[in-house]
């Protein structure tokens, strides 16, 4: 072993704690609560209160009071003192849920936390600073008073107490108390008999209980299950299905389905594996409860103390560093995935062919109108999520042609009747909290926010901050300067304003043309994309056409195609399969026919960010509450109508043959589902950024979505003859 021990300064701490948090009090809270959970043993039973502290524009503080074992000052050096140590008691087999070393330490990515703990009569406490620095802890006899202050009236206990900077959002109490509630890593403690867990506003005082009520479900697996590979594994896999299917993303941490991960204790991650993008997985939902996952995490750390050889077969840290589960590289991690997927993927496939029985066989001019209406909403959306990735609402982090201010989009084009936001992104270094607006000339559009943009914290990048300025375009066909400036730093940009746009009509090809101009791809996932020719070039350039691309990154696989007739569209169409290979690369894709050229640009991106293919489709289904439910089949967007809705029923006639679908009143009622279905799609992606939605900004922009997609679902749905 060496004499010198690398040096781990503040910057790393605080960029370790950061990363493990993500900016979220909940992450904190959900450590502070497992903690406090493990402090007492199995028998005992023991109160948990979180007091959190509901403020605007200035540092908040949450507490967190147990009455557990509480920690004199060896204890507190030891336990907080020391970064990565192994001192839960996991380390030697204790029935805790902590097992990183890092414990509430990583709560300084807020601000500030004081540790202030009663044990064997004594008072002691320490303060941790946000760059992991500390005084010497201090301890004396405790007194009536240090008891009435902590809430600890006798015995033992801790308080921890988060001053958290006024940057971070704090969670309304309603909201928190649901969030804490049904978080999957606290469902356990929540719904422990033992426990009992209280979460306080402090500043209406409002006091509620944190509990979580197990669903009554139906088991339909329960079984030990045996892990290929790893023969010494333990594990019991339970499946339950539930009441009604869900359409949760596995980063819900409050949704019902999914498959917990469980070692001796603590609750790991929850998971439907490879199968999350099935809709039928969502049906289900189960626990796995394998302590040989503990076990790897300490031999891990056993061996690497000892500076021996890892295992094969044990190689890395199976816990993942930032609290997100186990780790997909892991061997063990793999094999467990590969063992559930096996059951649940049967359960899955029973699931689908019961609901494929029920799907109905449209009429014929039924199936053409929807097709029609598919192709035709789907460019429309495609285009509004196209903007939004443009607006840099998603945050991509690119980096391409930062400078120290950027207005985004580059090039804002504006129509007459409609609303627009632009986004200011300003790099933190920087030093400004807000910037002017100049207008040159004066008068084309109007400022919807006043003459300055308030900067605040990008949703996704810790390095830059975000302004939005909204926009009223007021003269058709002009053009106005758009500058933004606060002393030597400014960025321009060219505003045009644009007569109302007329939405194109249905399965109109008038060019030789990609589906779309721009593709977002996911890395590593082949796509096909789609290409179009009315007759009269196809009869002119012929029908086999060639795709080059700028960038080595980005390969158009066979280097083309041919154009075949749709009978449907009434013009050629083809498509070329592309395999996106470099993450982060932009490409320009130029398809040539003949003479004739066209573009597109491909992004490639971890996420496929790019907008749905849109399929729509009428099935005997019933969804509870739900009259219709997106699915994401391939790479395409499946709106599902739900004919088994009892106000869709009634419309429709009775399924699977629903006899009155063509009637006009029931075609009315489908144009109305799927424009707001199509809305929906839109207001997710451009509102997922913010932490809690603005609802009179949600409800206006819900509304020009609606008015734009409801004009063409309606003409596709009910021609003007028949009004």
């Amino acid at each position: 072993m060496g004499e010198h021990q690398v040096t781990y300064a503040a910057r790393a701490f605080r960029q370790d704690a950061s990363s493990a948090m993500k900016g979220d009090i909940v992450r904190g809270l959900v450590e502070l609560i497992t903690n406090c959970d493990d402090a007492y043993d199995d028998s005992t039973t023991g109160k948990i209160r979180i007091e959190v502290e509901h403020r605007r524009s200035k540092p908040w503080r949450v507490v967190v009071r147990d009455r557990a074992s509480g920690m004199r000052r060896e204890k507190l050096v030891t336990a907080i003192g020391g970064l990565g140590g192994r001192t839960s008691g996991f380390e030697i087999g204790a029935n805790v849920r902590g097992n990183l070393g890092r414990g509430a330490k990583d709560l300084t990515a807020f601000g500030p936390v004081t540790f202030e703990s009663i044990c064997d009569k004594y008072y002691s406490s320490m303060v941790l600073e946000e760059d992991g620095t500390y005084d010497a802890p201090k301890e004396r006899q405790a007194t009536p008073d240090d008891r009435e202050r902590l809430g600890i009236p006798r015995g033992s206990g801790t308080v921890v107490t988060v001053v958290v900077a006024d940057n971070f959002r704090c969670p309304r109490h309603d909201r928190l108390l649901r969030t804490l509630s049904q978080h999957y890593q606290l469902r356990d403690i929540n719904s422990d008999p033992r426990r009992e867990m209280t979460l306080v506003d402090s500043n209406s005082g409002q006091n509620d209980g944190v509990r979580y009520a197990r669903p009554s479900l139906t088991e339909v697996v329960g079984l030990d299950l045996e892990i290929d590979g790893f023969p010494d594994a333990q594990a019991i896999l339970t499946i339950f299905r539930n009441a009604e299917r869900y359409e949760n993303s596995s980063a819900d941490t409050c949704r019902p389905e999914g498959i917990l991960i469980k070692g001796t204790r603590a609750i790991y991650e929850n998971t439907l594996f490879n199968l999350e993008s099935n809709v039928y997985a969502h049906w289900f939902s189960g626990h796995l409860v394998c302590p040989y996952i503990d076990e790897l995490a300490r031999s891990y750390d056993e061996r690497f103390e000892a500076r021996q050889r890892q295992d094969p077969a044990n190689p890395i840290p199976i816990i993942t560093r930032g609290r997100d589960g186990l780790e997909g590289d892991h061997p063990f991690r793999k094999a467990l995935a590969g063992a559930v997927e096996s059951v649940l993927a049967e359960l899955v496939r029973k699931e689908e062919a019961q609901a494929k029985e029920g799907v109905t066989t449209e009429t014929a001019k039924m199936r053409r109108t929807l097709d029609r209406l598919g192709q035709d909403l789907g460019r429309m959306v495609d285009a509004d999520l196209r903007e939004i990735d443009e607006d840099g609402l998603g945050g991509s982090g690119d980096g391409d042609d930062e400078g120290p201010i950027r207005i985004i989009p580059a090039s804002p084009v504006l129509y007459v009747g409609e609303n627009k936001t632009l986004s200011v992104v300003a790099h933190r270094d920087v030093g400004v909290d807000a910037l002017d607006i100049e207008l040159d000339p004066e008068g084309v559009v109007e400022l919807l926010n006043g003459a300055t943009v308030t900067l605040e914290d990008h949703p996704r990048r810790d390095d830059l901050m975000i302004g939005r300025i909204g926009l009223r375009p007021l003269i058709e066909d002009d053009e106005t300067y758009f500058t933004v400036r606060r002393g030597e730093l400014e960025a321009m940009a060219l505003i045009q304003v644009r007569p109302e746009r007329e939405d194109p009509e249905p399965g109109s090809h008038d060019e030789f043309e990609f589906e779309r101009d721009r593709y977002h791809m996911t890395l590593g996932r082949r796509r096909r994309l789609k290409l179009y020719a009315p007759v009269d070039i196809a009869n002119d350039c012929g029908t086999e056409f060639t795709v080059q691309s700028s960038s080595s990154g980005v390969v158009p696989l066979g280097g083309g195609g041919s154009l075949e007739f749709d009978e449907e569209l009434l013009c050629y169409a083809g498509q070329v399969e592309v395999d996106p290979r470099v993450l982060g690369k932009r490409a320009t894709l130029t398809a040539s026919l003949g003479e004739v050229t066209t573009q597109c640009n491909v992004v490639v991106s971890q996420y496929d960010r790019g907008g749905p293919s849109i399929e729509i489709r009428i099935v005997d289904e019933a969804g509870g509450k739900y009259r219709a439910l997106v699915d994401r089949e391939g790479d395409h967007t499946v709106i599902k109508i739900l004919g088994g809705h009892p106000a869709i029923r009634r419309y429709l006639g009775p399924g699977p043959d629903f006899p009155n679908q063509d009637e006009r009143g029931a075609r009315l009622m489908i144009a109305e589902i799927v424009a707001g279905e199509a809305s929906r799609i839109v207001m997710e992606k451009r509102f997922s950024v913010s932490g809690e939605l603005d609802a009179p900004a949600f409800y206006s922009e819900h509304l020009t979505y609606m008015h734009r997609y409801l004009r063409r679902c309606h003409k596709m749905m009910v021609s003007d003859a028949e009004l």
